[in-house]
């Protein structure tokens, strides 16, 4: 497994591209709530990738987010399972904010076809 420097010089293309989400968090009594959205990607590298979200999950949060493919030839995207590894706010006004959030590859869910 890279260490840290390793992760951070690898490379990074840019890629600005919608990429849905799915968070789930654990409510009150032990519920679990499913939240959906869309995220604006920045950037990708072969290790993870950064996103632009309206939400900010919590540090080391898992969630499924619709990724790109790594191979440049084909269009579709693929469902990947991500760790968040950092994020941080960006205020846009005096009422809302948006978050970058650092996410870091785990594997990719197979595909149902």
């Amino acid at each position: 497994m890279p260490d840290e420097q390793e992760r951070r010089s690898s490379e990074r293309l840019p890629l600005i591209q919608p990429c849905p989400y799915q968070l789930s968090r654990v409510a009150g009594g032990g519920d679990i709530e499913l939240s959906e959205g869309y995220a604006l990607s920045i950037n990708i590298s072969s290790g993870g990738m950064l996103l632009f979200m309206r939400q900010a999950p919590s540090e080391r949060q898992v969630f499924e987010v619709r990724a790109p493919s790594a191979a440049a030839r084909e269009q579709e995207s693929i469902t990947k399972l991500v760790e968040v590894r950092w994020t941080r706010q960006i205020p846009l006004g005096t009422d809302s904010s948006m978050h970058l959030v650092g996410n870091r590859f785990l594997f990719e869910v197979p595909s149902s076809r």
